[in-house]
């Protein structure tokens, strides 16, 4: 009788222990499928911010790297893109959230690096006529002067640098009068990005540097508030700020890198294969925005001038002129980049 018992019990435990591994199996499938994966694979999202509305430019960067994440990593990793400032109303909020966790990966210029990573030595990045070319800049960040912003960034803010692009060089439109020399700057009220070297290089040129939201520049124009802006000739087109601003002189002053940047909390979490997914993705991404940003400038000056923009395209005389005027803005922010950093961004440029 008691051998029976034994059976009977062992013959329901088996039963119920078939029954929960059922369900297991039933619960996991529902799981993946319902991601859109393969069986016992899971998914990951990156949430990526941007104040930038879809026909930005800088937005098709980002739509790139989506592409390219989801195919290569076969729909386990899906990248959603919040456009016009849905999650954040800034550059500076968007590092805020990546730092926090709330978003995955961003976009920004180094001076949000220096102000709100607190890496000084992006700073560098914000001296006028610091680089005659691109690919000056991408050799300085690509060598060790960027391995060391990119190490410090990393410890100071948990967030990876997985490459740098750039979004056009800096120039000057206004709506008063055209601009050929630094004296033609006196008076004018010029929108500058809230960086002490960007602001003081507008101030020693002869402008009054007002550092106003991008979202208010265009009605600020519209109204007179302010006189112009300096940033990028595809940013200037594609927030139609050419319809209330008809004088671009084209100082290229500075050149406005763009860092793409990955919570690495996020990253390390991400088995092996799928780390390698990403970083294969940004090399590309990197190398589609520094195409396009060429691209962008080219086709946005050309439009500018349909739309009777009157354009200065500066002779290097002229050139050579502003950037003996900005001297001072240098010399008076040397600290704030670092005299080390600036010494050694010299050498290695053989200026």
């Amino acid at each position: 009788m008691r051998s029976k018992k034994l059976h009977v019990y062992w013959l329901m435990s088996l039963c119920a222990l078939l029954l929960i591994m059922a369900g297991c199996s039933d619960n996991t499938s529902g799981s993946t499928e319902g991601n859109g994966s393969s069986e016992g694979e899971e998914t990951y999202t990156i949430k990526l911010p941007t104040v930038v509305n879809e026909d930005n430019f800088v937005a098709t960067t980002f739509m790139e790297f989506k592409d390219l994440v989801e195919e290569k990593s076969n729909g386990q990793i899906e990248v959603d893109i919040y456009l016009g400032g849905t999650l954040s109303s800034s550059d500076e909020e968007n590092l805020q959230q990546l730092m926090d966790g709330t978003a995955q990966l961003i976009g920004m210029g180094p001076f949000v690096a220096s102000q709100i990573g607190g890496v000084d030595g992006f700073n560098l990045f914000d001296v006028p006529f610091l680089f005659e070319s691109r690919e000056q800049l991408y050799e300085l960040a690509e060598g060790p002067i960027g391995e060391q912003f990119s190490e410090e960034f990393l410890e100071a803010t948990g967030t990876r640098i997985l490459g740098y692009y750039d979004i056009g060089f800096l120039s000057i439109l206004n709506s008063s009068h055209s601009i050929t020399e630094p004296e033609d700057m006196n008076g004018l009220s010029i929108r500058t990005p809230q960086a002490s070297l960007l602001m003081d290089t507008i101030e020693v040129m002869g402008g009054n540097p007002t550092p106003i939201t991008f979202a208010e520049v265009y009605t600020s124009l519209q109204q007179g508030t302010i006189d112009g802006l300096t940033t990028t000739i595809p940013l200037m087109y594609d927030s139609q700020f050419y319809e209330v601003s008809k004088y671009l002189s084209i100082t290229e002053h500075v050149l406005f890198p763009y860092l793409l940047i990955i919570n690495n909390e996020f990253f390390e979490s991400l088995p092996a294969d799928l780390q390698e997914v990403v970083l294969e993705a940004a090399d590309e991404t990197v190398q589609f925005a520094r195409e396009l940003a060429i691209e962008q400038e080219e086709s946005a000056l050309e439009n500018m001038k349909e739309e009777g923009v009157e354009v200065n395209e500066l002779t290097p005389e002229q050139i050579e002129t502003f950037r003996e005027a900005v001297q001072p803005a240098i010399d008076n922010n040397i600290d704030v980049v670092g005299e080390d950093v600036f010494n050694q961004a010299l050498e290695e440029l053989n200026q």
